[in-house]
């Protein structure tokens, strides 16, 4: 079974983020790999023990590629970059295309990819869905339960929806955006997380994916950031002194005049 994980690097939810400009941040140099696309990698690891096959992690990144070793780290067989200058300042349409064009190529066939439900950075949640549509094949977002029936080349998955679980099937090959719940991602062992750190990453750049820089980046941008604010600053925090009952009627007066809530 050839299973493909499309895998982001996202910053460390610690990390310090400052508005630098209108249209730029500054983000501390801590990142991790996105939560959700773990859990994606397990499920491909979690079939290919069934199944046997091949599971490889795909991300376009220029820079970052430790949520690819991480990927390796915990069992995957191959890790794939793409990475163009060109690529710089894509929004997800244009990240997806790229995912999309990579898993067409003639020689690039796969049964399963999996991706996490959405990346903890801009939680748009699209590439995974914008990916299965260019490819034309079946998707099913936020699983939370996940069978394969090999031979007859189907999936039965389940996902939690208002009130209580939806069942669904479909054929082979498809994509499914990973919920929490799916299953536990592994921690890797010592000497796979020093296997990933000497891995050799595939780089892969859009002249071998026959695109141009009119179809990727700025240029081609559906969606663009129009100014980034940083959150409104805290008021002072006010300390009620007078002891009960008279810091409840302090309170209860702040709030009704002051915070106007009540």
């Amino acid at each position: 079974m050839e299973i493909y994980v499309l895998v982001k690097q996202v910053p460390d939810p610690e990390a310090i983020v400052k508005v630098k400009s209108d249209s730029e941040l500054e983000i501390e140099n801590k990142y991790f790999t996105n939560f959700f696309d773990e859990i994606a990698i397990e499920a491909g690891l979690k079939l290919r023990e069934k199944f046997g096959g091949k599971v490889t992690v795909l991300t376009v990144d220029n820079k970052k590629v430790d949520a690819l070793r991480r990927g390796i780290a915990m069992g995957a067989d191959d890790a794939i970059q793409i990475t163009d200058p060109a690529l710089e300042g894509s929004d997800q349409f244009a990240i997806a295309k790229a995912l999309a064009t990579y898993l067409n190529l003639k020689d690039k066939p796969f049964d399963l990819i999996f991706a996490g439900r959405q990346a903890m950075d801009d939680d748009a949640g699209m590439v995974g869905p914008a990916v299965a549509e260019l490819l034309g094949i079946p998707y099913v977002n936020v699983i939370t339960g996940l069978e394969v029936d090999d031979p007859k080349k189907e999936v039965k998955v389940i996902r939690e929806v208002d009130g209580g679980k939806e069942i669904l099937s479909c054929s082979l090959p498809a994509l499914f955006t990973c919920q929490k719940g799916l299953n536990n991602p592994r921690i890797p062992q010592v000497m796979n997380v020093m296997k990933a750190m000497k891995a050799q990453i595939k780089k892969v750049d859009l002249a071998a994916l026959g695109l141009n820089a009119e179809e990727v980046g700025g240029k081609a941008a559906k969606i663009k950031v129009q100014k980034y604010l940083p959150p409104p600053k805290r008021p002072p925090v006010k300390m009620i002194k007078e002891d009960f009952p008279e810091n409840v009627k302090t309170l209860v007066k702040l709030l009704r005049e002051e915070a106007k809530i009540i």
